[in-house]
């Protein structure tokens, strides 16, 4: 059961912390490090609100709460540049899971194909990716938004994404104005039940 108002009784200087991180994108020198500061706090602010014990408990609690759903909503609604993002961050879709590419894959599938020949391969071998049941042309529900969003975190933390290569710059600077202007628009860490 989720209990916002638990990061409002959090620790003030450790949710002062996750706020500083949202709000430090400007000092970042990279869109990597941008993302990366804000997931922490985003993560740190699920684990309270949440009490779960793993990332996939948190996700999966967040991506289906009433209240997140709703928020999400009304931001592609009402704001025309949030609305842009996430379209253009499903431009991108599917989002693969990187480790399972390696795994059914082989280790060298980025590099040793061409996109579409990638695509043909990892649709055979059944190739984990997000969002799940996810329409082309549609605009992603909130579950499919944070779950693609969680899979670039993956992906990027466990060493697959580079600064270099466009598409992943690209990605991550999705995510990054995704979850910064979900968390700065919705107020979501100063809400309580």
């Amino acid at each position: 059961m989720i209990n916002f108002g638990n990061f409002l009784h959090l620790d003030p200087e450790a949710a002062g912390l996750a706020r500083k991180l949202v709000e430090a994108n400007d000092e970042q020198r990279s869109t990597f490090s941008s993302f990366a500061h804000v997931w922490m706090a985003f993560n740190g602010w699920m684990e309270c609100v949440t009490e779960a014990e793993t990332d996939s408990a948190m996700i999966n609690a967040i991506a289906e709460q009433v209240k997140m759903v709703a928020a999400y909503n009304q931001l592609l609604a009402e704001a025309p540049e949030f609305r842009s993002v996430v379209v253009e961050f499903a431009k991108m879709f599917p989002i693969l899971n990187v480790r399972d590419v390696r795994k059914k894959v082989g280790r060298d599938a980025f590099y040793r194909y061409g996109r579409d020949a990638l695509f043909k391969k990892v649709t055979l071998a059944r190739v984990k990716h997000q969002p799940v049941g996810w329409t082309s042309g549609t605009v992603p529900s909130w579950p499919q938004v944070l779950r693609a969003v969680y899979l670039v975190r993956c992906n990027l933390f466990h060493g697959a994404k580079s600064a270099e290569n466009f598409r992943d710059h690209q990605l991550v600077g999705f995510c990054d104005s995704i979850l910064r202007m979900f968390i700065e628009r919705t107020k979501c860490f100063e809400w309580s039940d």
